[in-house]
């Protein structure tokens, strides 16, 4: 129970870190040096290219923290419900699918900043 507990508030920070990202990475003052997000060779040639990137990208990051912190109780609700081998089951799911989405973010980033040298 306690493992669960600790599974879920990583995954709720997770969320809240990923959402924050998403809202701090398109402010006007950002410091694209200092500032987490998608960080790419493309994405930090210029501001220009660092905005297009987390414009595009924005929306999306979000509502996938949004859905990590909506989904961070499960671990704790299937270890009550069933024990302890679905708290890894369902963090091996979150990892699974979480992951490989914010990696395609970060492709998708990538080739939103691209796109601002074709447009010159």
């Amino acid at each position: 129970m306690l493992a669960g507990a600790f599974i879920s508030v990583v995954y709720a920070f997770l969320g809240w870190l990923v959402a924050f990202t998403a809202r701090a990475s398109v402010r006007p003052s950002v410091d694209m040096y200092r500032s987490p997000g998608v960080r790419t060779t493309a994405t930090m040639r210029s501001t220009e290219h660092w905005y297009a990137a987390h414009r595009r990208v924005e929306r999306p990051f979000r509502r996938t923290g949004m859905l990590l912190a909506v989904v961070s109780p499960l671990p704790v609700i299937l270890g009550a419900a069933f024990g302890d081998p679905p708290v890894i089951a369902a963090v091996l799911v979150l990892a699974v699918l979480v992951v490989p989405y914010l990696l395609y973010l970060g492709h998708v980033g990538n080739r939103a900043a691209l796109a601002v040298d074709d447009e010159s």
